[in-house]
């Protein structure tokens, strides 16, 4: 009788442990908090029906909007912990805050970070990554394996001088080129420790050079599901991997705009649906108040500073065209011409600059408030100023333009500087393997390149003239995005907040910002001509 019971239990035990196994994730959400709501309630609803509902992120979650960027990222984590998330992997701009509060945040974070491509230098052929490569988790009899990556281009795509000691040396790597081979020695270590499914969450992007998500699935094998972050894009596919075995790539878009919901179903069969935060179904899904209490706490603290009042514009200060085309990377608008404006005028240099990578929002006809302020510039970088002689203008203009008309975060903008390519002419600007900038050859794409002079009149740039700039110190002085200004000669200047360079020179104008306030247009050029 008692071995019957036991049987029984046994069974019924078993059959209690074949549950399905419901993974939400998310990647790039970028500070758009109520998504964390959303989240949550599906973790909610998940858990009506299965014991094994976990969360996990795919990176870039600390910076992209006020929220993030006024805290320097610990309102973000106070929200994720609230959900709460179980994994997450690094996204370049975890970064953006420094090593040190990245470290800090992490700590705060009740998730588990895991990235298998961060270590400290040196270098050695078997690195010890700062963060656990993996951790498998038990669901009843299945063992489920997380593995994480960044992307190794997060060197130059945050700030580099982030990832160097006192002297100039670098004392962090991301290893570009064994970033697949390390992802392929976590797998096999999992499936050695009898994961029965692998899954990778993987900050790389499917469209990104040199080293792409597409690249970790024809490379590795063993994987059964990669969810990607980095570019941005809305993926559900099957492909095949480097043994021709079918695996899922899956990426949600970014903000939120789709939750992920991965299905490993009792009888084996792994599926995954994008659930769209903002249809109209999202009505119908519970709020979780645990996280909007913690949301709407934060937002009592911050909205009153942000809702200040920093000037008025009577011209829409674009970013997007109105058809969803982003315009900052590839031409000039009038976000751009006014920050670069803003930036010449703080540094009292004669000439200003803006990347547009940096530009993270517009800001409509009407009043100017600080969060709006906040949410142009997110990232809290300040200004800098340095010298440079005409040549290496030149050359900075050449790297700017290199992918022209693909869009580029380096692309520049300029005050004081008009410059103009011919697209029949081919980028003659190669990268070293961290997309640093490393040569021009012969032919250029800049024809013409003008300075504007103290009477308002422009003239021929002078080669060997030196001339002064001012901009962000992510590019000028802390070798951001292609390394191009590392060339420069840093001057003295005011390290003011970027976002207190614009809301001075608010004041300066006179509050209003109006067609006349920006002078010097076009200041970028197209002469397709022969």
């Amino acid at each position: 009788m008692k071995k019957t019971l036991l049987l029984c239990f046994l069974f019924l035990l078993a059959a209690c442990s074949r549950k399905d196994i419901v993974i939400l994730f998310d990647n790039d959400p970028h500070c758009a908090v109520e998504g964390y709501a959303h989240i949550a309630s599906l973790k909610d609803l998940a858990k009506l029906s299965t014991p094994y509902v976990t969360v996990v992120s795919a990176g870039d979650f600390l910076q992209g909007d006020v929220v993030g960027s006024i805290s320097r990222g610990q309102y973000i984590v106070d929200i994720m912990n609230a959900v709460p998330y179980d994994y997450v992997t690094l996204g370049n701009h975890e970064f953006d805050y420094s090593v040190p509060r990245m470290m800090e945040l992490n700590r705060k974070l009740k998730a588990k970070v895991l990235c298998c491509n961060f270590s400290r230098e040196p270098i050695t052929d078997n690195p010890e990554p700062i963060y656990p490569a993996y951790d498998i988790r038990r669901y009843g009899p299945i063992k489920v394996a997380y593995v994480g990556v960044t992307t190794p281009t997060t060197f130059n795509s945050s700030t580099p001088t982030y990832f160097l000691n006192e002297q100039g040396e670098v004392c962090y790597s991301f290893h570009m080129d064994e970033t697949i081979s390390l992802v392929q020695a976590a797998v096999d270590k999992v499936r050695q420790e009898g994961a029965d499914y692998v899954i990778v969450l993987s900050h790389l992007g499917d469209n990104t050079y040199p080293l792409s998500s597409l690249d970790l699935v024809k490379g590795t094998h063993g994987i059964d599901v990669i969810l990607d972050g980095h570019a941005h894009s809305i993926l559900n596919e099957r492909l095949p991997d480097a043994n021709g075995d079918t695996l899922i790539l899956a990426s949600t878009g970014s903000k939120f705009v789709n939750i992920g919901r991965l299905t490993i179903a009792a009888d084996g069969g792994i599926t995954v649906e994008l659930v769209p935060s903002v249809s109209s179904d999202a009505k119908y899904i519970p709020r979780a108040d645990r996280v909007e209490q913690v949301i709407n706490t934060i937002q009592r603290q911050i909205e009153e500073e942000i809702a200040v009042k920093v000037g008025y514009t009577e011209i829409n200060l674009r970013d997007y065209d109105e058809k969803g085309n982003r315009l900052v990377r590839n031409s000039e608008t009038e976000i751009s011409c006014l920050l670069a404006d803003a930036m010449r005028w703080a540094g009292g240099t004669q000439l200003g600059c803006i990347h547009g990578g940096s530009i993270r929002a517009a800001i409509p006809t009407g009043d100017i408030t600080l969060g709006e302020v906040m949410a142009v510039l997110p990232f809290n970088n300040s200004l800098a100023s340095v010298q440079m002689t005409g040549r290496q203008l030149r050359d900075a203009l050449e790297v700017s333009v290199a992918t022209w008309p693909v869009e580029n975060g380096d692309f520049h903008i300029f005050s004081g500087l008009r410059y103009t390519i011919n697209p029949r002419i081919s980028s003659s600007v190669s990268f070293d393997e961290n997309g640093f900038f490393a040569t021009i050859g012969a032919t250029r794409r800049v024809v013409k390149v003008e300075i504007e002079l103290p009477d308002g009149t422009w003239a021929p740039i002078d080669d060997e003239a030196v001339y002064t700039l001012s901009g962000l110190n992510y590019t000028l002085v802390n070798c951001g995005a292609s390394g191009i200004f590392r060339f420069a000669e840093p001057i003295d200047y005011e390290p003011i907040k970027d976002t207190e360079v614009l809301t001075r020179y608010l004041k300066q104008i006179g509050d209003t910002v109006r067609e006349s306030s920006i002078s010097g247009r076009p200041r970028f050029v197209i002469d397709a001509s022969k």
